[in-house]
């Protein structure tokens, strides 16, 4: 009997691999999106910087802006944890941008606002900005590319991490035999079509993603 396949559409460091062969599931990865920095302009400081994905502060941090000058809001424990390493406490990191949106609806209406981003964001937020009328700008610091990869076998997990990797291999791949597994709600919501299971984390990240998907399918060989 072949071993169940698990999925990774990013591919995952050798610890994380390592671990889903050992539990006895066989591993198949790529990277269904691609991702390429932009040049920007420095744009003069303001109240608040929002970020909403690593690549964005990746670039960030690579060029002239002072983020030490500024109050960093974020989504996510991985962003946050990525600007403390860098020496950036953000004020608050929220789980998803709902979230955060909630959070900003509550600072001054005088504050001023910069989202740094990439070409594919979500347009939540700054629909929100519009309707609060807040001094708000996005500047694009990164581009995500979709990778349209054919896979010819069934998974029975497949890990996503954005909605930009749920279209790109759903594009090319169907998924109503798989299980799969979203780094949270954003990510889950991009799927249009009904999977064998659907599993959503509470608290994202790539290590409780896989750790949930070895869990869950370990439950179903011996149910």
């Amino acid at each position: 009997m072949d071993k169940p396949l698990i999925l990774s559409t990013k591919k995952l460091d050798m610890a994380l691999r390592e671990r889903i062969v050992q539990n006895g599931f066989a591993y198949m990865e790529y990277d269904a999106i691609n991702i390429k920095p932009v040049s920007f302009e420095a744009p003069a400081p303001t109240d608040y910087v929002i970020f909403s994905s690593k690549n964005a502060i990746k670039n960030v941090l690579k060029s002239t802006y002072a983020l030490a000058k500024t109050q960093v809001l974020c989504v996510g424990e991985q962003s946050e944890k990525l600007l403390f390493k860098n020496g950036v406490k953000a004020i608050r990191a929220a789980k998803n941008m709902a979230e955060l949106v909630i959070l900003i609806e509550k600072i001054s209406a005088n504050a001023s606002f910069i989202h740094f981003c990439g070409n594919r964001k979500l347009p939540l937020l700054s629909k929100k900005m519009v309707a609060l009328k807040a001094d708000f700008k996005e500047i694009v610091v990164y581009e995500t590319n979709l990778n349209y990869t054919k896979i010819n076998t069934t998974p029975e997990a497949i890990l996503f991490y954005s909605p930009s990797g749920v279209e790109s291999h759903t594009s090319m791949n169907k998924i109503t035999n798989s299980s799969c597994f979203c780094i949270g709600k954003t990510t889950a919501k991009a799927i249009t079509e009904q999977p064998k299971d659907l599993i959503i984390l509470e608290n994202p990240s790539m290590e409780t993603l896989v750790a949930k998907s070895i869990k869950h399918l370990k439950k179903h060989q011996h149910a």
